[in-house]
């Protein structure tokens, strides 16, 4: 598959907006989430602001071919500048399974080398399953499972290095 990632320039940061419903709808299986009268899961908007407004914070859509097929949110970790961080990942389900979201992680990490850090809800183990093959198959066994609190979540927390 034609993997491809392309930055959200703020004109179509209502397109990453209307996916984040999605996103919010496949973790309400883990978070205890309830849906507002008008159908929709709430969300606060303005915490995409940083994407647009820091240099350190990088939206990107996934593409497979010309088809729109999701979304990363790169960021440099608040707490520590020097670690890469994927605040949000999200494929839709149409290409899960598919080796998509597989590519669509190598080529971030291609981007940006350096100490990095995958964040997962404990209760999603499909998704850190996910992550442990999709780091593997770039680092081999060279990263660390963890669980630490991050912010006031539990999470299970996955690091390791890209070389330059």
């Amino acid at each position: 598959m034609d993997v491809s990632l392309v930055k959200i320039e703020k004109e179509h940061r209502n397109i990453l907006e209307n996916l984040f419903h999605y996103y919010i709808y496949d973790m309400s299986d883990f978070l205890a989430l309830s849906l507002h009268e008008n159908g929709q899961f709430g969300f606060n908007k303005s915490q995409f602001d940083a994407y647009w407004d820091k240099d350190d914070h990088i939206p990107y859509f996934i593409y497979v071919g010309s088809e729109l097929a999701g979304f990363v949110l790169f960021r440099k970790y608040p707490s520590d500048l020097s670690i890469n961080d994927i605040e949000q990942f999200f494929v839709l389900r149409t290409f899960k399974g598919k080796g998509v979201g597989k590519k669509a992680f190598e080529l971030v990490t291609q981007s940006f080398p350096g100490e990095w850090q995958i964040r997962v809800l404990l209760e999603n183990v499909d998704a850190l399953h996910f992550w442990q093959s999709s780091v593997s198959n770039i680092v081999g066994l060279n990263y660390t499972l963890s669980k630490d609190i991050d912010t006031d979540l539990l999470m299970s927390f996955i690091r390791f290095e890209i070389a330059c």
